[in-house]
């Protein structure tokens, strides 16, 4: 595709950039299939280190930020420039992207009049005012307010000129990203599944069969961590983040057991 092509060479630009002048550089957010394009790319960059965040350790969407050479990281990721979920974790992430993500708290001026409203509504008053998707990455609910995360060069214009959410009359608050405490609500569960191969894993998950699996994978439509899964028969690894479009996303824990037949129950956090 040609939106690829342009993201591939703007990333390698990038890459090539922070390599040679020894400045940070960074995308603007990227979805799964963004990510996917950057996985598929990184082995062929140049030396510069890289982090992938989107504000907190499970968001969707993310930035791609390349690291000059002056800036001190973890030993994983100075040694190796790999993400690594203990990575995000880690209390060096919002400082190094402070001043490229900020985070936005949408709050209901009289909340006992207030719609009850939903992702699609925040981001379409953000879409009116005439921004791009990919400035803005996730929105988190918690009651009647939301928290969205954002550019930091568009923050304040959201906060000035966003004022109704559908009927909603709204304020808004810039505040970190690490001061935003809401997470995506999910749902524990044990599967019993023949493997840890992915197209048993996600029929499982899903209820579907693993044919049906098969071809979603075949589809382009599983990613993992944000690549594009390759291979039906690829064996999921613990804490890996898996995405199916059309049906979801869930964090894959590993194996919890294993039944007298040799079958395994492996422990899925499932995105609600």
């Amino acid at each position: 595709m040609q939106a690829d092509k342009l993201l591939a060479a703007r990333i390698q630009e990038l890459s090539e950039r922070c390599f040679q002048r020894d400045i940070p550089q960074h995308t603007e957010f990227l979805d799964a299939a963004g990510q996917a394009v950057f996985h598929e790319l990184k082995r062929s960059l140049s030396g510069a280190r890289y982090l992938l965040y989107g504000g907190y350790p499970e968001a969707d969407r993310r930035v791609l930020l390349f690291l000059p050479s002056y800036l001190e990281l973890p030993e994983p990721v100075a040694a190796s420039g790999q993400e690594h979920r203990e990575q995000e974790e880690d209390a060096m992430l919002p400082a190094l992207f402070a001043e490229v993500l900020a985070c936005i708290r949408i709050s209901p001026l009289n909340e006992k009049f207030s719609d009850e409203l939903t992702h699609r509504d925040y981001l379409g008053a953000i879409m009116n005012l005439g921004i791009q998707r990919d400035k803005t990455g996730d929105i988190l609910k918690e009651g009647a307010s939301a928290y969205l995360f954002c550019m930091a060069d568009i923050a304040d214009f959201i906060c000035e000129e966003l004022h109704r959410v559908r009927h909603t009359s709204v304020s808004c608050e810039r505040i970190s990203p690490e001061a935003c405490r809401v997470r995506p609500a999910f749902e524990e569960l044990s599967v019993n599944v023949a493997s840890q191969r992915l197209d048993a894993v996600i029929a499982a998950v899903y209820k579907l069969s693993r044919g049906t699996a098969a071809e979603l994978i075949a589809g382009d439509r599983v990613f993992l961590d944000g690549r594009s899964a390759a291979k039906t028969g690829e064996a999921l690894r613990e804490h890996t983040r898996v995405s199916v479009r059309g049906y979801g996303k869930f964090l894959y824990e590993g194996t919890a057991g294993e039944t007298r037949k040799g079958r395994l129950y492996v422990r899925i956090r499932k995105f609600l």
